[in-house]
């Protein structure tokens, strides 16, 4: 599974020039410097989570079932990587309250989409949109607030099903 958190990792070889030879007047070169290594942080996970979040929206909205199951297992894929890389921020059970807040409303939202069911759909599309909230309230985090958007901001993707 490709996660959307990826770490790079790069192993440096060191030259063995100059070894078993006389030793020269000039200084040695320096070692190379690392590269830094990038982690991303519980905002940047968020943000993709509100772009899954909106798509997934825009996809039932356009009755785009595939389309719909597809956005869902993205966001269920990165409700993973922040439960499994960042379950404890700055003193909150992230991880926990994603079991805890989000593991119900997507099982109603999964159910929804098998049945191409636009209303039972929208109804747990607004518990899951419900649950973020509380999640963000519970976080102390109450001005991050979460809807269903209002239009596509995607002018590049079409959301209507494929015939």
């Amino acid at each position: 599974m490709q996660r959307f958190a990826v770490l790079l990792t790069f192993a440096l070889a060191l030259s063995s020039a100059g070894q078993g030879h006389a030793q020269s007047s000039s200084p040695a070169p320096a070692a190379p410097e690392l590269p830094k290594s990038y982690f991303p942080g519980l905002g940047e996970f968020m943000g993709r989570i509100e772009v899954d979040h909106a798509k997934l929206w825009l996809a039932g909205e356009a009755r785009n079932w595939d389309l719909a199951t597809y956005q869902l297992g993205e966001l269920k894929e990165v409700f993973a990587d922040v439960q499994d890389l960042l379950p404890r921020y700055q003193n909150i059970p992230v991880g926990e309250m994603i079991d805890a807040i989000m593991t119900g409303t997507i099982t109603d939202l999964e159910g929804s989409i098998a049945t191409h069911d636009f209303s039972k759909f929208s109804t747990s599309f607004d518990k899951l949109t419900e649950a973020c909230n509380s999640c963000h309230q519970a976080a102390n985090r109450p001005y991050i607030a979460i809807r269903r958007p209002a239009q596509s901001n995607f002018s590049n993707q079409d959301f209507s099903p494929r015939k």
